[in-house]
């Protein structure tokens, strides 16, 4: 079984450090056959911790929820909203479900998102493969690319992360 996930492709973490992410990952998702894509959509409220502990309000308008890649031509397609960096314990209960032991993650940030929902997995009994090549970050710091991946090489092994 074939599995991705698209982590926060989402038009409030898209700018010019990471809209490349856009087109690559639809032309990924358009030349493999997947037999599960899920997308993240992050949603922040006023009493999240990235507002109380960060004093940071973003992604709260609908507006910068929207996807920046359109999930509608995926018919396998689920979406898991999350409040946080991770997978809630009901995303990881729904991914033991489906009998996935690895899937391939994708998306932005890898600095963040992606690596929590990376170790969400393995801590988990889910083995996470992080495509590097369609994972990116808003951040202007190319070095955080770089360390983030180290980190992922360290802890998931390198030859997860193609």
């Amino acid at each position: 079984m074939k599995n991705i996930i698209v982590v926060d492709m989402q038009k409030g973490f898209i700018n010019d450090n990471n809209k490349f992410l856009i087109d690559k990952i639809e032309e990924y998702l358009k030349n493999n056959n997947f037999d599960n894509v899920f997308f993240t959509r992050y949603v922040n409220h006023i009493n999240s911790p990235f507002v109380k502990l960060l004093n940071w309000n973003g992604m709260i308008d609908k507006k910068e929820q929207e996807f920046a890649i359109n999930f509608d031509n995926y018919n396998n397609a689920s979406i898991f909203t999350k409040t946080g960096y991770g997978l809630s314990e009901n995303i990881i209960k729904t991914l033991k479900e489906k009998n996935i032991s690895e899937i391939e993650i994708v998306g932005t940030d890898i600095d963040a998102c992606v690596l929590c929902i990376a170790f969400n997995l393995f801590d988990n009994n889910i083995k996470p493969i992080i495509i590097k090549d369609l994972c990116g970050s808003s951040s202007s710091k190319t070095e955080i690319i770089k360390s983030a991946l180290a980190v992922m090489e360290r802890q998931f092994g390198k030859e997860n992360i193609i």
